[in-house]
């Protein structure tokens, strides 16, 4: 394993022959890259590099162009690092972000079989209980456990489901390998198996009039415990307006997806989405979900819903060829509706990728042609922020966020969608530069993947990673990385003020602001390596 240097930051996992290679380099001198046999195959002088605004290191992006497959080296004076290049450099990693999500499951057990030394019993097995009326009591299990804790939340779950739907939809050749997960094998792709684990938890979710609880879990989060211990009662909280809207989009979305594999299963989420859309309908005025007196875990309730209508309105659009929905989309989509936004509070990229890339011209001209010259206009935003980076992270100083992994890979796949929209190579080579910092090219010099890259992430905020005695956290788990703005008071404590947003991070259990991981966090790395691992 490489030594740790302070002269080059790299993508950990390699390189991918036919793409441009990349690397951070801190500092000037002539940077030289040798081959496996010694030879210079690049010398790049790097002359006074500006400071990057949200690292506060002096930092230079180098292109080493289009390399063949092999070993290389880079130097400069005393420091070396190696790096490799080879045909999908990230077919692995890009896999195992989607297994990450089998390792969330809930309501079963994992079989060493298949979670090897992570298996553990089944867990949340009990019927919950409305928090409106304890006397009534389901029995809603299945779905993944949320993030570091073990909470299941509809609209992130439906969020995630939408960006593995999209992924196997635009670049099935780049997820679509066996994942050994229980479902292998019975002629779906993996990655379908894995999403229809929590559709069908979803649809469990809706309520007899059409809505949908927001999420089921404790009234507070559980100690650090393995999941089959955490036996507190648990609660199904209200319905809400934007986990109602979610819910009929991904369903609407997974009824076209699922189709051709299981009809049955397929009509079955299409009425759902329908009856949901109905109840949104007749209840027009946007009441934002707040917990319930009592209830400490997560919010996820939202500003508006419109965007969440907007992406539900397109996607019925695309299932069912109805007008009305059209109009209604019509309606939803202002100058407001965030269009690059792809995380659980605003969704307007999603209805995006639907107008753009499923209905493409059947979605008329203000939902194809007005639409995309606004999407496209906006990408140029995400370009600029990511040409200033010394980093090329298209990210603002002020953005280092809980969870700030998410604007980077919603704008990296932004900056794919412009891609394949223009053929514009410096909206790819941009969406690469996040790629590459997820897993390791970052002020940090850190993947962000467990169980990947050299120097990787090994304290995750994860429940079952802090309490299974296992030294190594559950693989392919995505860190939500620095955070400088809404901290703990812990974190405060434990780094500098004056430490910048790119390097405001814990790699320690406790570190929840800086160091939880997120199903929703996993899901659009996987559409971006997914399209990356494409072969050519």
């Amino acid at each position: 394993m490489n030594q740790a240097t302070p002269a080059f930051r790299i993508d950990q996992e390699g390189y991918a022959a036919g793409l441009p290679v990349c690397t951070a380099v801190l500092g000037e001198g002539t940077v030289t890259l040798k081959n496996a046999a010694g030879e210079t195959v690049r010398s790049i002088a790097v002359n006074a590099p500006e400071t990057d605004p949200a690292s506060g290191d002096a930092v230079t992006l180098v292109d080493l162009g289009v390399l063949e497959s092999g070993e290389y080296e880079l130097e400069r004076g005393i420091d070396r690092r190696r790096l490799s290049v080879k045909p999908r450099a990230w077919n692995a990693v890009t896999h195992a972000l989607i297994k990450g999500l089998y390792f969330q499951r809930c309501g079963c057990g994992l079989s060493p079989e298949h979670a090897g030394v992570y298996a553990h019993p089944p867990c949340h097995t009990a019927p919950a209980a409305e928090w409106e009326d304890r006397s009534v009591r389901r029995r809603v299990t299945g779905g993944w456990h949320d993030a570091g804790d073990y909470g299941k939340y509809t609209g992130p779950g439906a969020v995630t489901v939408a960006h593995l739907l999209y992924a196997w939809k635009l670049f099935p050749r780049g997820c679509g390998e066996d994942l050994n997960i229980p479902e292998t094998g019975n002629g779906v792709p993996d990655i379908l198996n894995e999403a229809r684990f929590e559709l069908e938890w979803i649809l469990q979710m809706q309520r007899s009039d059409g809505a949908f609880h927001n999420k089921l879990t404790k009234s507070h989060f559980a100690p650090f415990i393995m999941p089959q211990d955490d036996l507190e009662p648990e609660y199904l909280m209200p319905v809400c307006w934007c986990a109602t809207a979610d819910a009929a989009a991904c369903l609407a979305l997974a009824y076209r997806v699922y189709r051709p594999f299981d009809e049955a299963f397929a009509n079955r989420m299409l009425l759902a989405a329908k009856r949901a859309w109905d109840w949104l309908q007749a209840h027009p005025d946007y009441v934002p979900f707040m917990n319930p007196e009592g209830v400490r875990t997560g919010w996820y309730g939202g500003r508006s819903d419109a965007s969440n209508r907007f992406w539900a309105a397109c996607e019925l659009y695309a299932a069912t060829g109805e007008p009305a929905y059209r109009q209604a989309a019509e309606q939803l989509y202002t100058p407001k509706i965030p269009l690059l936004e792809f995380g659980w509070m605003e969704v307007g990229g999603l209805g995006t990728l639907c107008c753009l890339f499923d209905l493409k011209e059947n979605a008329g001209d203000v939902l194809y042609t007005r639409l995309k010259e606004d999407f496209l206009r906006r990408c140029e935003k995400a370009l600029t922020l990511s040409k200033a980076s010394g980093y090329g992270t298209a990210l603002e100083p002020d953005r280092y966020v809980w969870g700030s992994i998410l604007p980077v890979m919603g704008n990296a796949m932004a900056m794919i969608m412009a891609s394949l929209l223009t053929g514009r190579q410096d909206m790819r080579d941009a969406a690469l530069l996040q790629w590459h910092y997820a897993l390791g090219m970052n002020a940090l010099d850190l993947c962000f993947v467990t169980g990947f890259g050299e120097r990787r992430v090994m304290h995750p905020h994860h429940r079952p990673s802090g309490a299974d005695g296992i030294e190594a956290p559950v693989p392919g788990l995505i860190s939500g990385g620095p955070n400088k703005l809404f901290c703990m008071p812990q974190t405060k404590e434990r780094l500098s003020p004056d430490t910048p947003p790119a390097k405001h991070y814990l790699d320690e259990t406790p570190s929840a602001d800086t160091n939880e991981i997120a199903i929703y966090w996993n899901s659009p790395a996987v559409f971006v390596g997914a399209y990356f691992n494409t072969p050519a």
